[in-house]
């Protein structure tokens, strides 16, 4: 018998980077399996929709060919789409397509609240976020490896948003082959490290502009959409500049921690204080 407490849409809310979606299954056996991946991001809201949290609908059918939509993507045989202020997602089997949908989307929403979600592992150390970008092979889960346990906030997919003069690293539950399931926490930027495999230890500051040619191909954009893509740009071009950047070329043990600059006074390139504290939820 259905428990009483579950609506015949059987929902699940969730809360990544401070964007606040629900999403609305067709079965609840999905839905169980989405809660045994996103566990730690899930928070109390079900049943209607509240204010400011985007509705994501799991449809059974594709997006009608010629219907309007804000946003749409394609991927592996299932769709995402924003129609008004309601997201959907068709052709999901299972919690890996989902996954990847909400990739999709998120990338699609963090531009305009200053966010951007970047190919990185993200370790947190003395209250520090100390982001680590790269492609596949780079050696973000080799990092994540060889990080404490309990400090990776992400080991394949960090968030990072601009809040106030500040930018906060958010954890994220898109892993990779470090298979952390994510940590539901929050810490102000220390440094981003463009990954470089090497016999021995160093870093290097690089220059916005070298930066940025670092980070762009570890971004997560899937809109051709010209504005979007300017507006984005725009976005990184001023994360690079506050943000203090550095190539890190690092050997296959824990020892690449001594060459990386101290948390003691995180302070952006603009010479703003960062946001002192970090957050869990």
């Amino acid at each position: 018998m259905r428990d009483a407490g579950i609506q015949t849409h059987e929902s699940l809310s969730l809360t990544i980077g401070r964007v606040p979606v629900q999403l609305r299954f067709p079965c609840p056996e999905l839905r169980e399996a989405a809660l045994g991946r996103y566990a730690a991001f899930a928070d109390a809201r079900e049943g209607g929709e509240a204010k400011g949290v985007l509705p994501i609908r799991l449809e059974s059918t594709p997006r009608p060919p010629g219907a309007s939509a804000g946003f749409r993507y394609a991927h592996e045989g299932a769709q995402v789409w924003l129609e008004g202020a309601t997201a959907h997602f068709s052709g999901v089997r299972s919690e890996y397509t989902l996954d990847s949908l909400l990739r999709i989307l998120l990338s699609w929403l963090l531009p305009p609240l200053e966010g951007f979600l970047l190919h990185a592992a993200t370790v947190m150390r003395s209250g520090r976020a100390y982001v680590f970008p790269g492609r596949s092979g780079a050696g973000k889960s080799t990092l994540a490896s060889l990080s404490p346990t309990g400090s990776v906030l992400t080991d394949e997919i960090s968030l990072l948003r601009r809040e106030g003069d500040a930018w906060r690293a958010y954890g994220t539950p898109f892993w990779g082959e470090f298979r952390s399931a994510g940590s539901n926490c929050s810490a102000p930027v220390q440094g981003i490290f463009s990954l470089v495999k090497a016999e021995g230890n160093s870093v290097r500051a690089l220059a916005p502009r070298e930066a940025l040619r670092a980070i762009l191909p570890c971004v997560l954009f899937f809109s051709s959409e010209a504005q979007a893509r300017k507006r984005l740009l725009d976005l990184l071009a001023g994360a690079v500049a506050e943000i203090s950047c550095y190539e890190l070329r690092f050997r296959r043990d824990a020892s690449f921690w001594d060459v990386l600059p101290a948390a003691a006074s995180p302070v952006s390139r603009r010479g703003r204080a960062e946001a002192q504290e970090a957050r869990c939820t």
